[in-house]
């Protein structure tokens, strides 16, 4: 099955172990994708406090934003959380 996605991609889980769990996945669907943890804060639909996680390309550097576009797509709630809590150099 061939499946077309543009990256950066982001994406949000309830628990930090779950973010090694899919990035152990996406390496398996494919290893020229890059999986890291970027952060945790608020998710717009939920009010809970979630973990934030970017996909990009191994050999794709991000540009903030690019990060900051993945994460607003995603619902990352720019708007109760601080600046800090998202680690932009961990994907960059």
């Amino acid at each position: 099955m061939e499946m077309t996605i543009e990256v950066p991609k982001a994406f949000s889980v309830r628990d930090d172990h779950e973010v090694l769990a899919f990035k152990h996945l996406m390496a398996r669907l494919n290893p020229q994708l890059r999986v890291g943890q970027v952060g945790m804060g608020l998710h717009v639909k939920s009010g809970y406090t979630v973990f934030w996680g970017l996909i990009s390309l191994a050999d794709q550097r991000v540009t903030r934003n690019e990060f900051d576009e993945a994460l607003r797509e995603a619902g990352f709630d720019f708007a109760h959380n601080a600046a800090q809590v998202v680690d932009y150099q961990a994907v960059a």
